[in-house]
């Protein structure tokens, strides 16, 4: 539990790096039961390129026990150290490190990170350095999720003005998709309702389990959408209000795009029922007229 509570704190300034336009790395060091140092990367926002999280925190703890010697400390970060920052803590006489994600995963996202895990550092200089992988495995892996990192970008200090403009390249970006997939459509159901469901399972690669209609009438279906999102990840991260985000950045294009199976289509969402203040995201196709 030690380990678990300094990670969540690792993995809280990690989204507060993100926040600040910086690259969503967080550490902490303990010794012992107490928490010596936690910080984040400041690369980005004070132009260091040496400013990540692990050397942040090691010169913080440093200065606060009055020794270059942490050998009796745990480091703790969000992400395993590069090598940059596992030579640091050979310098730094720590013994052992918690990671949540790994060089290797962030490789296979082809993510840039130079391929050399810290346990090869380590071996090199000879140090007795313990590596573990920690706890909150999930929570890290979503910090360096692409999709969601894309979210976060766009919508990091993002207007209403900028909303509107990432809301016509989404529907021109689906419309587009729909033209090319324009052949495969007589799979969709012959109800126009249904077709337009269809249609959104199909564009956003949802099951119909992660999206159960709840509700149909003939002019309606309701259905409540639980699926992985990585705007309401990069909203939670960011600290955004999806009750104005989703309402400005991409339900038009959603709208814009049911309408390619019948004009008369409509699509909307409940506001008062959308993650994360409920458990799932109400949203409805109407037919009108």
């Amino acid at each position: 539990m030690r380990l678990q509570a300094a990670m969540q704190i690792a993995v809280d300034q990690a989204k507060k790096s993100l926040c600040e336009g910086n690259n969503g790395f967080g550490a902490v060091i303990l010794l012992g039961d107490r928490i010596i140092a936690q910080g984040r990367d400041t690369e980005e926002t004070r132009q260091d390129p040496t400013a990540h999280a692990e050397i942040n925190v090691i010169r913080q703890a440093s200065r606060k026990l009055g020794t270059k010697d942490l050998s009796g400390c745990i480091l703790i970060t969000t992400h395993e150290p590069c090598p940059m920052c596992a030579a640091a803590i050979v310098w730094s006489g720590i013994k052992k490190i918690v990671f949540g994600f790994s060089i290797e995963d962030a490789l296979k996202q082809g993510r840039r990170r130079i391929g050399i895990p810290c346990r090869e550092i380590f071996s090199r200089a000879g140090a007795k350095v313990m590596i573990e992988k920690g706890p909150l495995g999930d929570e890290c892996a979503l910090l360096y999720n692409g999709a969601v990192r894309q979210e976060i970008q766009k919508l990091r200090n993002a207007t209403k003005d900028q909303l509107l403009m990432y809301n016509e390249e989404s529907t021109r970006k689906r419309l587009e998709w729909f033209e090319a997939k324009v052949s495969s459509c007589h799979g969709f159901s012959d109800d126009k309702i249904k077709a337009g469901y269809q249609l959104l399972l199909s564009r956003f690669n949802i099951r119909e389990d992660q999206a159960p209609i709840v509700e149909r009438t003939g002019k309606k279906i309701l259905f409540h959408s639980k699926n992985f999102c990585p705007t309401l990840e990069a909203c939670r991260i960011l600290d955004l209000d999806t009750r104005y985000i989703c309402r400005y950045y991409n339900e038009r294009s959603t709208d814009l795009l049911v309408k390619q199976i019948d004009k008369n289509l409509r699509f909307t969402r409940n506001y008062k029922k959308i993650r994360p203040y409920s458990e799932y995201c109400e949203e409805m196709i109407l037919l009108d007229g």
